[in-house]
């Protein structure tokens, strides 16, 4: 059961998508929302950069007014997605934190059954929409929180793409191998979105194109236990990378796949996929962790 999400709000407009799928995950699980904003006070003082012998005075003022900017924002932020939820019907508390984003953001997470953020990152102060000021454009300049998120987090995060927003009907796509990050995707699904209408398609990929019928058929039951009544499984000949290419996952809404594995037989769950998945960024992710 989830009963309490935290959603990261920075200032690009992915984090309207991760708004709109926090309150649908909400309202689906009458949970509770957290609105998290940090404060990157280390990126506010590297963004002065080195002090002149004199200049001490000036570097403080600029901080200041920086740190002052960057609360407005961060107010405005909190403003936003108060009104977003109260116009879902959604329970919701706000809250602010200072610090180096991801690891803020980590230590949140630890009291929340799971993280929704953007697939692009934008809490520390250096990242932003780049030259045209239009988020989800080439010329962005993304922070790496996510990827330190997805790395370490205990709770599942659900990575948000830009102008996505959640079906009660859609089709989702399973990693897995057998491999204890695989199965913590699979339980971890079933506990988001049980009682959902969900097409689940199970793949399984190997270099030899033999599939493990024992591993898929058992994680067929697991999810049929949870209610869902559509569950395909496949097994694919190929490097995992090369096999879930753009076309390959383009008829899905949904790609659930663990975030760690180090050797050979759980490469198929290394933070290489993951990141293949976020550069592409067209795509909803649930990455497990825990």
């Amino acid at each position: 059961m989830i009963n309490r999400i935290l959603v990261c709000l920075d200032k690009s407009t992915y984090t309207d998508s991760a708004i709109d799928y926090a309150c649908w995950l909400a309202k689906h699980h009458d949970a509770s929302i957290e609105g998290l904003v940090v404060l990157d006070v280390e990126g506010i003082e590297r963004s002065v950069g080195p002090v002149p012998l004199g200049a001490m005075r000036f570097a403080k003022t600029s901080i200041a007014n920086k740190e002052e900017s960057y609360h407005v924002l961060m107010e405005e932020l909190l403003e936003k997605f108060s009104k977003r939820c109260e116009s879902a019907g959604v329970r919701h508390t706000e809250f602010e934190m200072q610090g180096t984003p991801a690891e803020a953001i980590l230590h949140e997470s630890n009291y929340f059954d799971c993280v929704v953020v953007g697939l692009r990152t934008f809490f520390t102060y250096e990242s932003g929409a780049g030259a045209d000021g239009e988020y989800g454009t080439d010329d962005d300049e993304p922070g790496d929180s996510l990827e330190k998120i997805m790395g370490q987090s205990l709770a599942p995060v659900f990575a948000v793409p830009l102008n996505w927003s959640p079906d009660n009907e859609l089709s989702a796509l399973i990693a897995v191998n057998g491999s204890p990050h695989s199965m913590r995707a699979l339980r971890q699904f079933a506990r988001l979105y049980g009682r959902c209408k969900v097409k689940i398609t199970l793949m399984h990929c190997s270099d030899t194109g033999n599939g493990s019928t024992e591993m898929l058929t058992k994680s067929a039951a697991l999810l049929r236990a949870h209610g869902f009544d559509y569950v395909e499984s496949k097994t694919e000949s190929g490097d995992v990378r090369e096999v879930m290419g753009s076309g390959y996952c383009e008829p899905f809404d949904l790609i659930a796949l663990g975030a760690n594995g180090k050797g050979g037989v759980v490469e198929f769950f290394t933070g290489s996929l993951c990141r293949d998945l976020i550069e592409r960024g067209d795509k909803p992710l649930l990455i497990a962790n825990g």
